[in-house]
């Protein structure tokens, strides 16, 4: 089910360990660069015009975000919507300035992950529930309400 739904239930911390150089040069690299982000948040032409490069610029962001997201749904199988509702909803409770959101979607992603995989393992035990498929429970109507906003 893991391959199928998602699940935090790795055997043993060595997978973890595996990915943790992945996800901390990918996350702190990303964190680096929250200035241009927030320069490249104004648009494009924006960005280029105040210096930044924009094509090297979203090369390195994806290739960042590849790394990160690679090592992890290679641990965890794919979760759904946590990168969807973590970001947005610290938008809303942090602002759009970069140099904040980006820890607090870090921190606040994680936090929500670990939320729904308790209350996944608790909610009819001892029987435990996919996190991913709570996530997507959570996550549509989520996504739903994004769209007509």
């Amino acid at each position: 089910t893991r391959w199928l739904m998602g699940g935090l239930f790795v055997f043993g911390y060595k997978p973890l360990f595996d990915i943790l150089p992945f996800v901390l040069i990918g996350c702190g690299t990303i964190w680096y660069f929250t200035n241009e982000l927030n320069v490249f948040a104004t648009g494009e032409e924006t960005a280029q015009s105040r210096g930044v490069d924009v094509g090297v610029m979203v090369k390195i962001i994806f290739i960042l975000v590849s790394l990160i997201i690679g090592g992890l749904v290679a641990v965890c199988g794919p979760i759904a919507f946590i990168g969807i509702i973590a970001p947005h909803i610290a938008r809303l409770l942090i602002g759009s300035d970069h140099r904040y959101l980006t820890p607090a979607t870090f921190l606040f992603g994680g936090l929500f992950l670990t939320l729904c995989d308790t209350i996944a393992r608790t909610v009819i035990a001892p029987v435990e529930i996919p996190v991913g498929v709570l996530t997507a429970l959570l996550g549509g109507p989520f996504f739903l309400w994004m769209l007509r906003r």
